[in-house]
């Protein structure tokens, strides 16, 4: 005869497992917890002689044993969750051994599992956590030094609390100088049972919400970011994983198409539509999507015209969570400035997450932009005697602002001295080409055409340029005594400047290829 251990499960009757349920149907004798496992077990085998251990003694529980084996009676030990977790066990099996006593354990479901069932949550997410930490707060039983819950914390794992509840501000104490106290926290009492009940917090807020639910025993804690959910997915379903009994499907490809954006939905259609219908047409195997820089403009279309538009870090998190392996980000910025250094920021912090993602470069970059660039204006304005263009650039603090006055050079030098560069925000302003105007050694100055050196004829353009305010440009101008004529067109809608930018996606397919 022998003695059989088995784990009762969380609670549910119907969680104790296939072989713990057919060895406690045979047994003579059952002796189980009953301050803590779910009386209704005992259904399973009505015709058993039951003890409840809660009110004996080891020794007393041991004689009950001892005798029921003697008499060739096989004994179910029913135990609460899974016997080999805060299950007094060893004891038990010590007076077995000594007493030359069989037995067998069959292990059960224990509640931190039950706990996460309950929640809907996984304790092992990709880059988040990888490991679980099982342990209790020190109180009567002690916790050896080495496994202080205040030393575990620095782990910053997923954690479940087991036996502490009642202790739950020295948890927090504990746990705090390492884990934010932002943390998700959650308390599920009675796992699984009918009256099972659920806590959800932060570290800053889980001791006041489990006072007032009145819960001081039979919970487990529950701490870390693995229950805010927002972690990336495995690797396990993506399509370029593979296995010995599965082969990578067609790799997921997308094209990351990021300008400043603009609230104007006309030039917006007209200028970056306009880029990612000619990336895309070139490029059917990616998917192309749209990103904007400007949170003031992703929030002014999401409130004004319930449009959802994501800023880079929230696309390519998405284009990640997708299953996505090879990203081209192209910007369509003018210069290399501020946004696309922030861009260049976010992009590096998601070069491990991705196969291959590769960076664009902004219109002007190399000294053939400039060129090329200075061409297309040319092209378009074609300045008669008598008539000056200004070309408006935005203008930054950031040190790329010189490529305005690097530009402004290479249109005097290769097109003509009556082009010039002024920027809203920088150097040079529009008052440091005025007296160009005025005092032009080659020719009188009687017009003058403003251009807009922007991708989009967005806000700058319609209000800063061409506004009727006393400080718009075409009203200095002509203060100055110059006919104004406004170009309301952004270099996006420019055909040759949309080519321009595929040339920059195609030269980063290009290199992703080889």
């Amino acid at each position: 005869m022998k003695v059989y251990f088995i784990g009762a499960g969380p609670g549910d009757p119907e969680l104790i497992t296939v072989k713990g349920k057919k060895r406690l149907e045979k047994a003579g004798i059952i002796i189980y917890a009953g301050s803590l496992v779910n009386p209704a077990l005992l259904d399973y085998n009505p015709a058993a002689e039951v003890y409840n251990s809660a009110e004996l003694t080891l020794n007393e529980i041991f004689k009950i044993i001892k005798q029921a084996v003697q008499q060739g009676i096989d004994v179910v030990r029913l135990q609460t969750g899974d016997p080999s977790l805060y299950g007094a066990l060893k004891e038990q099996l010590d007076l077995l051994i000594k007493n030359e006593i069989p037995f067998e354990i069959i292990p059960g479901v224990s509640s931190f599992l039950a706990a996460a069932a309950v929640l809907a949550r996984e304790y092992t997410l990709p880059e988040l956590s990888q490991t679980v930490i099982l342990t209790r707060q020190a109180g009567r039983t002690a916790v050896p030094e080495r496994e202080k819950l205040a030393d575990l914390a620095a782990h910053r794992a997923s954690m479940a609390i087991f036996l502490s509840v009642q202790l739950i501000d020295q948890v927090v104490k504990n746990l705090h100088n390492h884990y934010p106290l932002t943390t998700p926290t959650a308390v599920v009492s009675r796992a699984s049972w009918p009256d099972q009940e659920i806590i959800r917090g932060t570290l800053a807020n889980i001791v006041e919400k489990v006072t007032a639910a009145g819960i001081k025993k039979t919970a487990l804690i529950l701490v870390g970011e693995f229950l805010a959910n927002n972690s990336p997915n495995s690797k396990l379903y993506a399509a370029n994983f593979s296995h010995e009994y599965r082969q990578p499907t067609a790799e997921k490809k997308a094209i990351l198409v990021v300008s400043f954006g603009t609230s104007y939905a006309q030039t917006r259609t007209k200028t970056i539509a306009a880029c990612e219908k000619r990336i895309a047409a070139a490029y059917p195997d990616y998917q192309v999507k749209r990103a904007f820089t400007s949170e003031m403009i992703i929030n002014k279309l999401k409130a004004r015209d319930k449009i959802e538009i994501d800023n880079p870090e929230q696309a390519l998190n998405k284009l990640y969570r997708a299953g996505y392996q090879e990203i081209i980000v192209q910007p369509l910025h003018i210069i290399n400035g501020s946004e696309f250094h922030d861009l260049a920021r976010a992009v590096n912090n998601y070069q491990h997450k991705f196969r291959k993602i590769k960076l664009g470069q902004a219109l002007l970059t190399t000294t053939n932009d400039y060129f090329e660039l200075a061409e297309i204006i040319k092209n378009k304005i074609n300045l008669a005697p008598g008539e000056a263009a200004i070309l408006m650039g935005h203008g930054s603090e950031h040190p790329a602002n010189s490529v305005y006055s690097a530009f402004d050079y290479v249109l005097k030098d290769k097109i003509a001295a009556n082009y010039h560069v002024a920027t809203v925000e920088a150097y040079p302003a529009l008052t440091d080409v005025l007296p160009k105007l005025k005092f032009s050694a080659k020719q009188k100055i009687s017009k003058v055409k403003l251009i807009p050196l922007m991708l989009v004829a967005g806000d700058h353009v319609q209000n800063d340029m061409a506004g009727e305010g006393p400080d718009s440009w075409i009203n200095i101008v002509q203060q100055n005594g110059f006919e104004v004529e406004c170009y309301l067109t952004g270099l996006g809608e420019y055909e040759a400047v949309q080519k321009k930018y595929l040339a920059k996606v195609a030269a980063l397919i290009t290199e992703t290829v080889e």
